[in-house]
């Protein structure tokens, strides 16, 4: 049964959950018509009739947006190139810190913005995305490299910029890598300038994997050639407990050993002592995880330490989506062991989850006396709220997780519920969050502890009163479950 528009859609509905789809080209469409509201303006969809008067002055807008925009990108890099340039460091540590540098410099225009809002500032436009920080960068650094001469005072100059060029073609992601990387063939004295330092950034080796005892966080590491040193070992901290897989952790380790340390101590080690690196069992899913190209809306909300690897965990991905270093299924090449995957039996969930809470919850009826029926709506039922529950939980990006259950993963969907539906209909669903996270670890096995600890969770999640805990409702928590 499909639920009445009364008992969705709250209008207090926040930001950054305000309806955004997930399709990055309806999602340019729908920041499109913001705006343009915003100005007083009409758009329409690419296909209609529009008035070329007001169309054309939303894109002239648009254009000094994207300039001011590119403009406090180019003022905010140039420090960074000053800084890098005249290091006289090797290219490895030129590439590790433009990842901090970069970090430092998109977390300080979020703590800008912040601090607008805080004012009373309602919009913020201006501020450019990791995206555009990244071209800014490159056209400043591609520029002074060929402008730079022979003369005695500009050869130091002249190698800073060849390793910073060097650095950034290694850590930027496909199609912007391209420029960087002409630009190092076409510096003069390459071989001279840097000497044993390469661009190449290639996997070196299998990929690993690992994953939580709720099997919603998983590990994913392996090694890359280095840009003048020995191989290093990457590693994802992938959160898969949202719609969406979401990197909050990533970095390069000297050894596989030392990068499934340092991802045991973010993640906790009651719930992955017992994780053990081996090859990946299934690349598709291991695909999915993985970060993929960013566009101008990044989930927002990022920290300093998460942008730092925003640009070369994107970069990384791509160079190990195209080997088979991501297929660890021995005599099977990547294209013949990956399969579509196919999309969660809701009505299964649903039958399953009914068919516990028959058994368990004798007589209990979910839905609450209490609830109070809206203009239109006719009488509230088990099978609506059930459907309703599974619609979600389910997640169609990630449908090999939909019976996984973790504190976060509660968070999330009891944030979502929270937001998206009616206050009633809101605490008729979480009154069953309690249930599905008694079913669900009861399904995986759970030990009594991990089950205890998302059973606790649950409690408290299910009213609408209580506090989810600072930043337990956001995707990009790196938290300890």
């Amino acid at each position: 049964m499909a639920i009445s528009k009364s008992r969705k859609s709250k209008s207090s509905r926040s930001a950054g959950k305000a309806g955004r789809s997930g399709n990055p080209a309806r999602r340019a469409e729908q920041a499109a018509e913001a705006e343009a509201e915003r100005l007083g303006r009409r758009v329409v969809a690419p296909g209609r009739e529009a008035s070329g008067s007001l169309f054309g002055g939303f894109a002239e807008h648009r254009r000094a947006l994207d300039k001011k925009r590119m403009a406090a990108a180019a003022r905010d890099v140039r420090p960074v190139i000053a800084d890098l340039v005249s290091a006289g460091r090797s290219v490895s540590w030129v590439e590790d810190e433009l990842c901090r540098r970069l970090g430092q410099v998109l977390a300080a225009q979020d703590a800008a913005d912040d601090a607008r809002r805080a004012a009373g500032a309602r919009e913020i436009l201006e501020s450019y995305s990791p995206d555009q920080l990244a071209e800014a960068l490159i056209d400043a650094v591609v520029l002074a490299a060929s402008q730079t001469g022979a003369a005695a005072g500009e050869l130091v100059e002249r190698d800073g910029l060849g390793r910073l060029l060097c650095a950034l073609a290694r850590i930027v992601p496909y199609p912007a890598a391209e420029t960087p990387q002409q630009a190092v063939e076409d510096l003069p004295d390459r071989a001279a300038l840097l000497s044993a330092a390469s661009a190449e950034t290639s996997p070196t080796g299998s990929a690993l994997w690992c994953r939580n005892v709720y099997g919603t966080r998983f590990a994913i590491t392996a090694p890359f050639a280095g840009a003048d040193g020995p191989d290093r070992w990457y590693l994802w901290d992938v959160d898969a407990c949202g719609d969406r897989a979401y990197t909050v952790g990533a970095g390069y380790f000297a050894d596989a050993d030392q990068a499934l340390a340092s991802w045991r101590e973010a993640v906790g080690l009651e719930t992955s002592a017992e994780a053990v690196l081996e090859p990946v069992s299934d690349p598709r899913l291991a695909e999915l995880l993985l970060p993929g190209p960013p566009d101008f809306f990044h989930p927002g909300g990022e920290s300093e330490a998460q942008y730092a690897e925003f640009h070369r965990s994107r970069r990384l991905a791509q160079e190990l989506r195209h080997t088979d270093f991501l297929d660890g299924i021995a005599g099977k090449s990547k294209a013949a062991s990956a399969v579509r995957a196919q999309p969660v039996d809701k009505n299964t969930w649903i039958a399953e989850f009914a068919a516990w809470r028959a058994e368990q919850r004798p007589g209990a009826d979910a839905v609450s006396v209490s609830y109070s029926v809206g203009d239109g709506d006719g009488p509230l039922t088990e099978a609506e709220l059930y459907r309703e529950l599974a619609d979600s939980w389910c997640s169609s990006e990630l449908p090999e997780l939909s019976y996984g259950c973790s504190p976060h993963r509660i968070a999330l969907r009891a944030a979502a519920i929270r937001d998206f539906y009616t206050d009633d209909f809101a605490a008729a669903l979480l009154g069953l969050v309690p249930d599905v996270a008694a079913w669900l670890t009861e399904r995986a096995g759970l030990a009594v502890w991990h089950r205890g600890r998302v059973l606790s969770y649950a409690e408290g999640a299910s009213s609408l009163e209580v506090d989810l805990g600072f930043r337990a409702d956001s995707d990009l928590a790196a938290l300890h479950e």
